[in-house]
């Protein structure tokens, strides 16, 4: 059986960090990684889904790992669902997002920009997902944490397409320097000085980096880098 692991590494972590915020802000339970195991296998279930959808000819190929995939995360998940029903209510606001990706999945224009900006924002929404477990509730914090993830994944995807599919765009670079600098100007004319800190790794990352290829192995590595200081300074001083 071919399992149809997902091949966007970037997805990844914007699965993996809103979720783990929402967990180490809130109260941590045990449910949190029972939870995980689930979403993260109906993340897995996008693998089958979207070769399905670049390549229609695959057909019923993808059933087994698409139904394998479905069954572990119903059976983590389904249980959650029953103690904190109010859930469904932020899966059914979440699922346009995803609807919207697969939207551009069929069109064949994954790579635009607005489509990783949606994806961002609803991987974002799991800050929410995972406070709700921990608290029972959705404070202004959580909404807090979920808009600076968004802005530090969208600051990730201007960095790396700087280096890949708009690689020479002077345009788009200085698009991309502008946007990192209002990461740090904006919370410090706000006030929010460690918020500037957290996300000051990730502007300066792409003021100091030289504009030439690079492999995307290696991009991939300082974006992991990049997303563990960003974890770590925000749980550190937030």
């Amino acid at each position: 059986m071919k399992l149809f692991i997902p091949r966007e590494h970037g997805a990844w972590a914007m699965l993996i960090i809103p979720y783990l915020l929402g967990a180490l802000f809130s109260e941590t339970k045990w449910l949190h990684l029972f939870f995980f195991i689930g979403i993260l296998s109906f993340y897995f279930a996008t693998g089958p889904l979207l070769s399905y959808i670049r390549r229609p000819k695959l057909g019923k190929e993808v059933l087994p790992a698409l139904l394998l995939y479905i069954l572990i995360g119903s059976f983590f998940v389904v249980p959650v669902l029953v103690i904190y029903p109010f859930l469904i209510l932020l899966f059914l606001v979440i699922s346009p997002f995803f609807g919207l990706n697969l939207w551009f999945a069929k069109q064949k224009k994954e790579r635009l920009f607005v489509n990783d900006v949606v994806a961002i924002v609803g991987f974002s929404l799991l800050v929410l997902v995972a406070f709700y477990i921990g608290n029972g509730a959705i404070p202004l914090q959580a909404y807090f944490i979920m808009l600076l993830n968004v802005c530090f994944f969208i600051g990730s995807v201007f960095h790396v397409k700087t280096f890949i599919r708009e690689r020479g765009n002077k345009r788009f670079q200085k698009l991309s320097n502008f946007y990192h600098g209002g990461l740090i100007i904006v919370p410090m004319l706000l006030g929010l000085p460690f918020v500037a800190l957290a996300l000051a790794v990730s502007s300066l990352k792409t003021w100091i980096m030289p504009k030439k290829p690079v492999k995307p192995i290696t991009l991939g590595i300082i974006e992991i880098g990049n997303s563990v200081a960003f974890v770590f300074l925000l749980v550190f001083f937030l």
